[in-house]
């Protein structure tokens, strides 16, 4: 026998093994399926309750959704925030859902005891290698923009869809709430039911889904590598960790790209480069720490990927998710 029960003198059945992993990658889609249901259902209840209330508004919104407006113009029409507050209610709503009758379960799943402490030096290099891994994709993005046809661009289509977020609450959504439950969902509850595979299992999958999750097309692979970062956060350290990286991530990131001031631009760039080398600094000195636990989250037993990867529950989302991505990216092509 292979795996972990090798010679113990357990008869280990494969086919229950098989069985359970699949069914636990199965349920993470699921979820995430019904989790998309209500958060846009909640959504769309609040926005026909806008409607409702503001008569005279609602004809002038359906108008300029047909005439294909940006979303900055019809968060400015619905009263500047009423986007930001769709995508609040819509994650938290989702994320209640899902997490009442879970009840003790979920945080069991969550509150994972950490296996290290966090200093803060330790946090502050975290932060570098993020923003490094920013400075990376946000080059690659310009290298694929500049092979691109021209009109065709995907950090434009990536803007596009965020403008409706550039206000007061959308900033709120992006920077507190869409990072506290994001995380109590991904490295929460969906690592936590999957680390019984194996930490480096239960991050990989966890960090498929959160990629997936976001559909943009420009946000799947960053939200993977991203995720994967969370993950071995949330499972070294602490859940608390991930969620104040994940805060300082989307901050940063609206700090140098939504205030339209060039000097900070600027300057946020040079400090991104900056993390680039002190990056490469961070994970010389820390070689063997992080070889050492990626030995440790080793899959318990042998075939435990070939397991998760053949759930069709799994390649359903990411189909659905990716198509949605691609039909966005569409239209803003469209209408540029």
């Amino acid at each position: 026998m292979d795996g972990f029960g090798q010679n113990t003198g357990v008869i280990f059945d494969w086919a229950l093994f098989r069985r359970d992993v699949r069914r636990d990658v199965r349920n993470c889609a699921l979820f995430l399926f019904f989790f998309y249901a209500v958060n846009v259902t909640a959504s769309i209840i609040y926005e026909v309750a806008y409607a409702a209330s503001n008569p005279a508004a609602s004809e002038g919104l359906v108008q300029m959704a047909a005439s294909g407006a940006d979303p900055q113009a019809l968060g400015d029409a619905m009263g500047g925030g009423e986007i930001g507050m769709m995508a609040i209610i819509g994650i938290v709503a989702g994320g209640c859902v899902f997490l009442i009758p879970r009840g003790k379960r979920f945080f069991t799943d969550v509150a994972l005891p950490a296996a290290e402490p966090m200093t803060p030096r330790l946090f502050i290099g975290l932060v570098l290698v993020m923003e490094a891994i920013q400075l990376v994709y946000g080059l690659i993005v310009t290298l694929i923009d500049y092979l691109l046809p021209e009109g065709l661009s995907l950090g434009d289509s990536y803007d596009a869809a965020m403008e409706g977020l550039v206000t007061p609450l959308g900033m709120l959504y992006v920077i507190l709430v869409g990072p506290v439950f994001e995380e109590l969902i991904f490295r929460g509850a969906i690592m936590g039911s999957l680390r019984r595979y194996g930490d480096n299992f239960a991050i990989l999958f966890s960090s498929l889904l959160f990629g997936f999750y976001h559909a943009l097309m420009l946000q799947i692979p960053f939200a993977f590598v991203l995720g994967l970062l969370l993950g071995y956060v949330a499972a070294r350290w602490s859940l608390r960790a991930a969620i104040a990286l994940h805060m300082i991530n989307n901050g940063f990131s609206a700090l140098i790209s939504d205030t339209g001031n060039e000097a900070l631009a600027e300057a946020g760039g040079l400090f991104m480069i900056f993390c680039v080398a002190a990056t490469v600094v961070f994970l010389i000195r820390f070689r063997e720490q992080i070889r050492e636990r990626a030995r440790a989250g080793a899959a318990y037993y042998a075939r435990t990927y070939a397991n998760g990867f053949s759930s069709i529950a799994f390649w359903i989302f990411v189909v659905v998710m990716t198509a949605f991505g691609l039909a966005q990216m569409s239209g803003v092509f469209e209408m540029s």
